[in-house]
Parts: structure tokens; sequence; C-alpha cells
């Protein structure tokens, strides 16, 4: 009897030991885990303050480009911001989006970036740099295309041709400033003038000195070709820890371009009194 009792007092210690030694690995764990947390958070935390103590705009919009001439009344169009997402817009007094119920999406225009900016003047013969012009044209109506067809909500709807109660959307990339790194990894040669003789060097600087893109738009009237709705605006690419797209010369203007193609979304779908946002200017994801 006393012998059970031995054994049933030590095999009670023994699940007391067991039990203080795996209370104590877990609180190593756990002890580990708040660390790697509060690493994470002390990074980031330095990261931003490092941003900031260097002057690096975060928050700050950035310049609106100039006039490409795509648009030809530019001049009507003016900021409101308490609607619209974009540097300018202008918008026909009369017009209501419950006139129409579809809308053409016209093939991206890359001709004014190409010309007016001085990529081909400044790159004579690269074949490879317009090849890139027509894929970005290409992602851009494909981007705006897809963002369409994603929202189920009820409005417009996408059509392949013109017809009564469509309208038709015309964009045109008008302006691609690339990184330094990525115009030496492509061995391009940046243009010295952009429109109006503007130094192309000095819309990079308006831009934050990172790398940006604009665009230029007009929604139409696709019987009557009268413009409804036109607008100008330019982004500057997301500040990434590590950038891995800035691989192609239009590479960083895809996630901008996603975001004009939602707003626009946005637009459709919402009320007149409804305040389309931008997004942020600084993103830790690296793709």
């Amino acid at each position: 009897m006393a012998g059970c009792c031995a054994c049933s007092s030590s095999c009670y210690s023994r699940k007391k030991i067991d039990k203080y030694i795996f209370r104590r690995k877990e609180n190593r764990m756990i002890s580990r885990r708040k660390t790697t947390v509060r690493r994470i958070a002390v990074s980031c935390g330095c990261i931003l303050l490092g941003v900031a103590f260097l002057g690096i705009p975060m928050g700050c919009k950035t310049a609106p480009a100039p006039d490409s001439g795509f648009l030809k009344e530019s001049e009507k169009m003016a900021p409101h911001k308490e609607r619209f997402p974009f540097d300018r817009v202008w918008v026909k007094p009369d017009v209501k989006k419950e006139d129409y119920d579809y809308l053409v999406i016209a093939p991206v225009n890359t001709d004014y970036l190409m010309e007016n900016t001085g990529w081909k003047a400044a790159n004579p013969g690269n074949d490879d740099l317009e090849e890139s012009a027509r894929k970005l044209a290409q992602y851009t109506e494909e981007t705006f295309r897809e963002a369409f067809q994603k929202d189920e909500r009820p409005g417009v709807k996408l059509a392949t041709q013109a017809g009564p109660r469509t309208a038709v959307l015309e964009l045109a990339i008008v302006e691609l400033v690339p990184s330094k790194a990525v115009l030496g990894a492509l061995r391009l040669a940046a243009p010295a003038f952009g429109p109006a003789g503007i130094l192309v060097g000095g819309g990079s600087a308006a831009a934050g000195g990172r790398p940006s893109v604009a665009i230029e738009g007009r929604l139409k009237d696709s019987v009557t070709g009268e413009e409804l709705f036109i607008f100008a605006d330019r982004k500057e690419a997301q500040m990434r820890i590590i950038d891995l797209k800035a691989v192609t010369w239009w590479g960083h203007a895809k996630d901008i371009i996603k975001d004009w193609a939602n707003e626009c979304v946005e637009l459709t779908k919402t009320p007149k009194d409804y305040q389309v946002k931008e997004r942020g200017f600084f993103t830790l994801k690296p793709w």
C-alpha cells in the first residue's frame, strides 16, 4: 500500500514538473512572439521616422501634370475634391448618370506620351519602347474593363459598341516618369523636354522625385459625341520597402492605373454628393 502511495506521489510530482516545463516553454514562445512583434513595430516606426526626417513627402499630393493637348478645352477643368479624386475635372452642368445604361471603353491613347513628352525622340529606333507603350495602353484598357466587370452593384454596364443611352470613355496616358534605376537598367534615355518645352526633370521634381504617371480622360455621348465629363490626374507610385515592380519602363504605373479604374467605377456607382477618396502614398508590401 505504501508502495502504491509512493508511486502515486511520484507520478503526481512528475506531472507537476511536466506541466511546469510546458508552461515555461509556452511563456517563452509567447515572449518571443511579443518581442518579434515589438521589433517589427520598431522597425516600421524607424522607417516612417526616417522618411519624415529625410523630408520625403508621404501624404502630399504631387503637382498636376501640364496639359498634353488630348483634351481640347482643358482650361475649364478645376479641382473638386469634395467628389472627385482627380487633380482637375469638368462635368457638363445638366448631365445625369441615370440617362446612361451602358459604357464603351475605347482603346487607350499613348501618342501624347510618346510624341509630346519626348520619349520617342530621346530613344530613336527603340522598338522595345514602342512595344512597351502598346502594352501599357492594353493594360490600362483591360484594367478599366475588368474593374467595371467585377463590380456587381446596379448601374452602368459595359458595352462593345455605340448606341442610345451609351457613353464612351476615352483615356490617354500622357506622362510617365520612371525611376533613375529603371532608366539605367533598361538603358533608356530620359527626354530632355516635355509638352510645351517643359523640362521632364522638372516634372519629376514636381512628382516628389519619385516615379509617377499622368492620365487624361473624357466621357462622351456615343451618339452625339458631346462631352459629358473630362478629367486629368497625376499620381506618384506608392513608396515600397522593396520595389519589385519597378523592373519595366511602366511597371510602377500598374497600381496607379488600378486605382484610377476603381475610382471611375466608384464615381459611376455612387451618389453625386459622395466623396471618392484617393488611396495612401505608403505601403509595406514589396509586391
